[in-house]
């Protein structure tokens, strides 16, 4: 029989702006429907670094199916702005060379 893990809630990477190393939500606190206050800290023990982070909600992308009214006057209507599957800018390893199209063929 398998045992089955319980995993935390995922929250998105939040990096300390001193070592920029991982940190992790130790607590957090709800201020109003849409803003949540997190605790954080700094997982290097070098650095120790403690601090409050906000998550807010601040668009909407498709609206509720079952609104409150409040909220939805204080929230607007926006696009989705694609964003590029890898934003990673480096030079990949095999592309330093001219495109296989391009070369001259061999002779023989």
């Amino acid at each position: 029989m398998t045992r089955k893990i319980n995993y935390p809630a995922r929250l998105p990477g939040i990096t300390c702006p001193h070592c920029d190393g991982r940190t992790m939500a130790r607590t957090s606190s709800q201020l109003d429907p849409l803003t949540r206050n997190l605790r954080m800290m700094c997982e290097n023990p070098d650095c120790g670094h403690i601090f409050v982070a906000q998550i807010a909600i601040y668009r909407t992308l498709r609206e509720s199916m079952i609104p409150r009214p409040d909220i939805a006057r204080a929230l607007p209507l926006g696009d989705w702005v694609a964003q590029p599957a890898n934003d990673d800018d480096r030079v990949p390893a095999n592309d330093d060379g001219p495109i296989a199209a391009e070369k001259p063929p061999l002779p023989g």
